[in-house]
């Protein structure tokens, strides 16, 4: 089974392995003040519906953001096909050189997209699976697999749902990497503000031309589903907002 296929298809409900970082505070879109995104935070946006892997689609959201043309909106992609960056137009006022680092997950479900200014960013969105999670197992540590088996049994399948989306989305910051070696990586590191350290091994570091670290935050997103953002520095913060699908009206 590939990694991305990790957890499609499954899901159930409940909540027993809260983020780090909740409560939050979700908000409307402000369409007049896109300098926001130039704060030094991530920015996730969660519209209730949109294809951020359609190229279209997300230069058009992208446009609506910062206030310009879309077709003034130049996307730059991974070894993966996955868009990674935008250059905004020079009417935006940026200064040159800088550019919009994004991520989009891949649940059709619940799209999310993770945006920041010079910072690289990764994301990972999963339903929780149901059943036995025995099976599994297999990418994970050995000091992961006893702190599962040994959480409440009710609270077990979203840990590792959340422990999945922290492995992935560090793993993709590294880039073409993969996830091949998702069981040399121990995301169990403790938490200091909604955020923790990932250790990356390094031949992945090398490789993906990546610090040893990623810093991931866990996401809402949802009873049913786990996410986590991923970054090589830790960001000012991470700010979630709620659009239409249509950046810049409120929903």
């Amino acid at each position: 089974m590939r990694g991305d296929e990790f957890f499609r298809g499954t899901q159930t409900g409940g909540d027993t392995d809260t983020p780090g970082n909740s409560p939050w505070s979700q908000r409307d879109w402000d369409p007049d003040n896109p300098a926001a995104l130039a704060d030094g935070r991530v920015h996730v946006f969660s519209p209730a519906a949109a294809d951020f892997h359609r190229p279209a689609a997300l230069t058009d959201f992208l446009a609506r953001l910062l206030r310009c043309a879309a077709d003034g909106i130049a996307l730059t992609r991974d070894d993966f096909g996955r868009p990674v960056a935008a250059r905004p137009p020079a009417g935006t006022g940026w200064p040159p050189g800088a550019r919009l680092c994004l991520a989009a997950g891949d649940d059709p479900d619940r799209p999310l997209l993770a945006l920041a200014r010079d910072l690289p960013v990764a994301l990972s969105v999963h339903p929780v699976p149901r059943g036995p999670i025995g099976e599994l197992l297999l990418p994970f540590t050995p000091s992961e697999r006893a702190s599962l088996r040994g959480a409440p049994a009710e609270g077990r399948a979203r840990r590792l749902a959340r422990l999945w989306t922290r492995k992935e989305a560090a793993l993709r910051l590294a880039g073409r990497c993969g996830l091949a070696a998702a069981g040399e990586v121990d995301a169990l590191g403790g938490a200091r503000d909604g955020a923790a350290a990932v250790r990356l091994p390094a031949s992945v570091a090398a490789a993906g031309g990546c610090g040893p670290v990623a810093y991931v935050r866990d996401l809402p997103a949802g009873p049913d589903r786990v996410a986590c953002a991923a970054t090589p520095a830790p960001p000012a913060g991470i700010r979630l907002w709620a659009t239409d699908g249509a950046a810049g009206r409120a929903s």
